[in-house]
């Protein structure tokens, strides 16, 4: 590789929930080990990346803010990813994505158009993930005071103008999220945020505009400072969930008064999704910030090949949805090496080393016209069973707790998958392998037993993976059900055999429309309070019932699913 300080490297942390982020540390452990970690200028998180890079950030921030240039060593950075291993590891156990639902104070919270589970979960990423790291920051943490101002360095210290001196180099951090009003990139910086210029516009030969959308959002080039009050406190943790807010399973994030269109006398209010909508990569913003080097990380969702493809309305429409996001990603990527160059680019997904088919044709005599093509899988050659590799990349992209089993095995093949590529990439010096946690899971996954084979089977899942490993849980679950069924039976076969039964189902489908057409029926009016009233009482009982069973089901269930999944139990 060319000379450090005369390149500018770029490492982009890809979406994929948890998952991601877990594979993510692996890659992150071996850059340590190769001494290229200090070397990076800008680091773009998408989602799962965003969790895991504001959370190195600020790890960094302490490094670089406490120890001289001169006096910080790869080893420091070494310590930062050994330090985050294992305790990113404990935070995620607690369950983030059920936690979100898990206090009744701020479920009742939720009833309100300002507050949703976006801030929920950005308030427990602040609790679980950032508010202990940055003690010297307020809390919660606002991205504004990410700004790092290295020890020794000036005052008005900023990654553009004072890295070039320095060994260790202070980076930009790029939170991506996306914005639903004009579908385009929208970036948090510890600087400013908005949606960046257009690369047309910052390339005065270039003459074809593609983006003839007639407005766009512009960052505030003074900074937060210069921002209305409100935003002026954005914080860290409502940009990593505006990254990672999943359309559909989360409320989006909206920036409120910062933006007013003039001509229509309207506000303009920025609603916020997942960064992965429009890269899902990270790599736009690394080519916006011109970096020069590449190191992609793609733990995102793969589209995987369906013999048979369901048909029903539904399903083709979230099969389209996935062509589109695998279209995007494989056309960024072979745009990114057409630009820049195959040897200026380490690109890693849960998809490397696997083995390929290529399906002949039936001919005239219904025979197969030539024998499969087959592409041998390779990913033994960096540690991993292929089997074991197309597991992973099958496994869920969710924000609930992942084993140890899991997390060390995701950890593990990123950090074996990138240590090749990585060193032809730097040519540096590698130091010592370290004692990594994660390294517990390698013979597991060279050597396979049907037990660690269960567990990634069981890890696909999104719903239900405690039964999977635990079905003797099946015997309390039947043995309430048959109790409760026993004891209410009278009650249960009396109404089944009631005349009444018609009549209350008659009643409940007039209440439901007299709910939904009170203006229509005015006439009626007068009932329309009491279905009201109905259902928000309904509600109200949801929700106690839904938040009883989310605390049962992490005081009892998540540990004993976590048990199952201790590598102390699998080398057993």
């Amino acid at each position: 590789m060319a000379n450090q300080t005369s390149e500018k490297i770029g490492l982009a942390l890809s979406g994929g929930g948890l998952r991601a982020s877990f594979f993510h540390i692996g890659l992150l452990a071996q850059m340590a080990e190769q001494g290229v970690l200090k070397s990076v200028a800008v680091i773009s998180t998408v989602s799962g990346g965003s969790i895991i890079g504001a959370l190195y950030y600020l790890h960094l921030k302490n490094l670089l803010e406490s120890k001289s240039d001169k006096d910080i060593t790869d080893q420091d950075y070494i310590d930062i990813i050994k330090i985050i291993e294992v305790e990113f590891l404990e935070a995620t156990e607690k369950n983030i994505r059920m936690n979100v639902l898990a206090d009744f104070q701020k479920n009742y919270q939720m009833r309100n158009s300002n507050y949703s589970r976006s801030d929920r979960i950005a308030e427990l990423y602040n609790e679980y993930l950032y508010k202990s790291v940055a003690k010297s920051l307020d809390n919660p943490v606002e991205m504004q005071t990410l700004k790092i101002y290295p020890l020794g360095g000036p005052k008005d210290f900023h990654p553009k103008k004072h890295n070039a001196d320095r060994k260790a180099i202070v980076p930009i951090l790029v939170l991506n999220a996306t914005t639903l009003n004009a579908g385009r990139n929208w970036q948090f910086t510890a600087q400013t945020m908005g949606e960046p210029p257009s690369r047309e516009s910052e390339d005065n030969s270039k003459k074809i505009y593609i983006d003839k959308k007639s407005i766009r959002l512009r960052r505030a080039t003074g900074g937060y400072q210069n921002m209305v009050k409100e935003q002026q406190d954005m914080s860290l943790g409502h940009a990593v969930a505006a990254s990672a807010c999943v359309p559909g399973l989360f409320t989006p994030l909206a920036v409120s008064n910062l933006y007013t269109d003039n001509i229509n006398n309207e506000a303009i209010v920025p609603q916020l999704v997942d960064g992965g909508v429009f890269d899902n990569q990270g790599i736009e913003s690394l080519i916006k910030y011109k970096c020069t080097y590449f190191i992609v990380s793609d733990a995102s969702g793969q589209m995987g090949m369906e013999n048979e493809v369901d048909t029903d309305p539904f399903s083709v429409l979230l099969r389209v949805s996935s062509v589109l996001q695998d279209r995007v990603r494989t056309e960024s990527l072979l745009h990114l090496i057409s630009t820049i160059g195959e040897d200026k680019i380490v690109f890693l997904d849960l998809r490397k080393g696997l083995g390929q088919r290529e399906i002949s044709w039936i001919n005239e005599r219904g025979e197969p016209a030539e024998g499969d093509k087959v592409t041998d899988p390779t990913s033994q050659t960096f540690g991993v069973n292929p089997e074991v590799q197309e597991k992973l990349s099958l496994m869920r992209t969710d924000l609930d707790a992942f084993t140890e089993v899991e997390a060390y095995s995701l950890m593990f093949d990123a950090y074996q998958m990138s240590k090749n590529d990585l060193a032809q990439f730097t040519n540096a010096k590698q130091l010592p392998e370290s004692s990594w946690q994660f390294t517990k899971i390698a013979d597991s996954m060279k050597d396979l037993t049907p037990e660690y084979l269960k567990q990634l089977e069981v890890a696909k899942s999104v719903f239900g993976k405690a039964l999977m490993v635990s079905t003797w849980l099946w015997i309390p679950i039947i043995a309430i059900f048959a109790i409760i069924v026993f004891y209410s039976w009278g009650s249960i076969s009396q109404v089944l055999t009631s005349s009444i039964t018609l009549l209350a189902i008659i009643l409940w489908l007039a209440t439901i429309f007299i709910s939904k057409f009170s203006k229509v029926l005015s006439f009626l009016k007068y009932l329309r309070p009491h279905a009201l009233l109905a259902k928000r009482l309904g509600r109200a009982l949801w929700l106690v019932l839904g938040t009883v069973f989310i605390i049962f089901y992490l005081k009892c269930i998540n540990p004993l699913y976590l048990a199952q999944g201790r590598m102390a139990k699998l080398k057993k």
